[in-house]
């Protein structure tokens, strides 16, 4: 039986082949969908409504299109979590713009509206 030699060179291929098969793979975060679904015991009564009106949150657009927009962005493996969309005035041009640049279908359309209106916004608050 004949036994071969490596070389240095075959022995980094070697290790670089088994690094790209056991590196560690980080994890997809996790997409949000909007309002979870809540368990209440029986007899129990929750209400749930929007603690600001559309108007005066800093992107005026009502969270039901926030909602489907990050479902979409969900559809297509992108994370956009609603609240931020809502209340976070950088988050939401930078996942708008994304999703503009590289989505698909249904999703550049409505980045596009929502971009316009995070504009709107923009524009209307610097005069304040």
């Amino acid at each position: 039986m004949q036994h071969k030699t490596l070389t240095t060179a075959g022995v980094q291929a070697a290790y670089r082949w088994r690094m790209e098969i056991d590196r560690p793979r980080r994890p997809i975060p996790l997409p949000s969908f909007g309002p979870r679904r809540v368990t209440v015991a029986q007899g129990g009564r929750i209400v749930i409504d929007e603690m600001l009106p559309p108007a005066h949150r800093p992107l005026p657009v009502p969270l039901e299109r926030l909602e489907r927009y990050s479902a979409l962005m969900a559809a297509q493996g992108w994370p956009a979590h609603v609240s931020r969309l809502a209340y976070d005035r950088i988050y939401a041009a930078e996942r708008f713009s994304f999703a503009r640049r590289v989505g698909r279908g249904e999703l550049v359309g409505l980045a596009h509206e929502l971009l316009q209106a995070w504009r709107t916004s923009r524009s209307s608050s610097d005069c304040l």
